[in-house]
């Protein structure tokens, strides 16, 4: 289709509708040529008609020391195909020290969100480094120079800038000068690279700013033969192949998917050869394939990566078409099941048509359909929900169960920025949650249920080990989120070392049935006489329990104690957020002021308190 075809099409039908059907394409095929014709016609679009939201903006700039144009092509590509609108910079040729040291550079102009640095080994090192590596005696020294050179640009860069960065370690070279030997010299090639990766790894491994992201992987497992064409390579210092392209920007996916808040949290999944081999109705807990020998050891490896995601806080569900008892018996009482009953945050086993199924399973887990991942070898059963709920990510999984581990691996649609504690009791949660919901079942009043909890909060000011979990929430929490304000975790460093300018307090909960963790944010802008609310945010599972008060009435308190005499709370209404809309009003705030959609509301602190609920057991940090 040619340029004018291209323009008709745009003034034949809706831009979103255009836009799609090029997605399409690539979704269909996802082949170099579909990738390019589709990036060349979505650039002549007018996306702006869309009335794009901030948060489904991204912003990603590449730096590097060979030519990485084509990667562009594919992070825009993927970026769409994930719901999001990027702008993609490329810095010029093997300009990204200039660009970093230039406090005026295109980069910085640019502002982005996500800054990726592509760096060789060979632009670090001496140009005869691999010819001379057997005469070398210091090899130890050569990886300190190059470990300080990247930390100190990366420093310079992190000093000016808030993005996410985004630096590749080294592929591991498959040629040694000493050949077989290599594992036997002292310091062999091979182990230098290790060895300079390791450094990265371990320079960058508490920052919440500065990612490395394993490119040595990735090449291993794509195949170091594939990852170069020796012939672009040569002819144009184009380092990555058009078959590891696609590879690497699914790496840089992962991470960018994490920023933005698409991570996936519920697998829910079909039973019958899914989790097992066979059908459970007809085969009996005897016939079904499970166990040690194939194909049952396929099923069971699948367990296991299911099992592992659980571990760090990802949720399972089961939607299946079923008698419950046979099904049941064989998850309670099968001796090759790793996933028990106790692993499924909820049960969905009966005959009723899955789409309604996945809207119930969604309605009592409390996550919303962009939140679910969908596991069923039925591909009709796929289809109907692709249709009817495209917001849930639908897996096409291979006919054969012996890449079911493979597919579910190569997913990047699980990953987070941070591995919270929460993150890892989360599946307990939510079995704790169900054990709740009987008791305040066999109990008449609301107060009675409350005071049998015995529950327990401790509130604090924000720490390094709950930071994490308090950057998270700030990004996701929508429900009761009197602001929903995002702010990155280098902002939300910023703020808490400000001490003299905010606060940021952490709401842990327990109770006699289990421990939910960190439920509760709150940051404080803070002047002389008056404090306010900048975000106030709880989560959904606590709220109900009247921790928000205690919450609230602990920063009263800490108030009053410093001379404040006003207490600001700010609201900002969005379609999600209903449930915190009177929380100011319900407290004794009165609003004074009105400025497009941002609502204020002010508690006089010299003559009105907050009590706590007197079935709280509150602590302080």
């Amino acid at each position: 289709m040619d340029s004018d075809e291209t323009s008709q099409k745009k003034t034949s039908e809706p831009v979103s509708r255009t836009l799609e059907k090029l997605l399409n394409q690539v979704r269909e095929a996802a082949n170099h040529l579909n990738y390019w014709n589709a990036y060349k016609r979505i650039k002549k679009l007018d996306l702006e008609s869309l009335n794009i939201p901030d948060e489904k903006r991204i912003k990603v700039a590449l730096l590097s020391s060979f030519t990485i144009d084509p990667l562009g092509i594919y992070l825009d590509i993927k970026s769409r195909l994930a719901q999001l609108y990027p702008e993609i910079y490329i810095a010029p040729f093997n300009q990204y020290q200039q660009e970093i040291l230039d406090e005026n550079s295109g980069l910085y102009a640019f502002k982005p969100d996500v800054i990726i640095l592509a760096v060789q080994a060979d632009v670090l090192l001496n140009e005869n480094f691999i010819s001379d590596f057997v005469k070398l005696s210091d090899v130890e020294k050569h990886q300190t120079e190059i470990s300080n050179r990247l930390q100190a640009i990366l420093s310079m860069l992190t000093s000016r800038t808030d993005a996410i960065v985004l630096i590749n370690n080294f592929i591991v070279p498959s040629f040694t000068p000493f050949g077989i030997l290599d594992n036997k010299a002292k310091s062999g090639l091979r182990s230098f690279f290790q060895g300079l990766n390791q450094r990265l790894a371990e320079l960058y491994r508490k920052s919440n700013q500065v990612y490395v992201v394993d490119l040595e992987g990735a090449a291993s497992k794509h195949g170091k033969s594939r990852c170069l064409d020796q012939m672009l390579y040569y002819r144009g210092s184009f380092l990555f192949s058009e078959s590891f392209l696609p590879v690497i920007a699914d790496e840089y996916m992962g991470y960018i998917k994490a920023l933005k808040n698409l991570t996936r949290k519920c697998i829910v999944l079909d039973l019958d050869n899914v989790l097992w081999g066979g059908i459970i109705g007809e085969d009996g807990i005897e016939g079904i394939k499970l166990g040690v020998d194939s194909p049952g050891n396929a099923y069971k490896d699948f367990q296991r990566v299911l099992l592992s995601y659980y571990n760090r806080g990802i949720l399972l569900a089961i939607n299946s078409k079923n008698n419950p008892d046979d099904a049941m018996k064989a998850i309670k009482e099968h001796p090759h099941m790793l996933l028990r009953e106790k692993h499924f945050a909820a049960i969905r086993i009966n005959w009723q048509n899955k789409v309604q199924n996945m809207i119930e399973l969604a309605k009592e887990i409390n996550i919303g359909f962009d939140s679910m991942v969908f596991i069923d070898d039925n591909p009709h059963e796929r289809e109907q929900i692709k249709q009817a709920l495209p917001q849930v990510l639908v897996v096409d999984m291979p006919s054969s169960p012996f890449l079911y581990r493979q597919t579910m691996e190569n997913m990047n649609d699980f990953n987070i920025l941070a591995l919270t504690e929460e993150d890892k009791m989360r599946g307990e949660m939510y079995h704790a949650r169900k054990k709740r919901e009987e008791l305040r079942e066999s109990i008449s009043t609301l107060e009675d249920f409350l005071k049998s909890l015995e529950m327990k909060i401790v509130i604090k000011y924000a720490d390094e080990m709950g930071m994490p979990r308090i950057v998270r929430m700030v990004n996701k929490t929508n429900q009761f989120n009197a602001t929903t304000r995002r702010y990155t975790d280098v902002e939300i460093g910023k703020m808490k070392e400000a001490t003299d300018q905010f606060d940021i307090y952490s709401l842990q909960v327990s109770d006699r049935l289990g421990d939910e963790g960190i439920v509760g944010v709150a940051i404080v802008r803070k002047e002389p006489k008056t404090w306010t609310l900048d975000s106030f945010l709880l989560s959904c599972r606590v709220i109900g329990r009247k921790v928000e008060t205690a919450f609230l009435a602990k920063i009263v308190e800490d108030a009053k104690e410093q001379g404040v005499s006003t207490l600001v709370g700010e609201y900002i209404p969005t379609q999600k957020n209903v449930p915190v809309k009177s929380f100011y009003s319900d407290h004794g705030f009165e609003e004074f002021s009105r400025e497009g959609n941002l609502y204020r509301w002010r508690l006089d602190l010299t003559k009105s308190t907050l009590e706590m609920p007197e079935w709280l057991d509150v602590k302080n940090g």
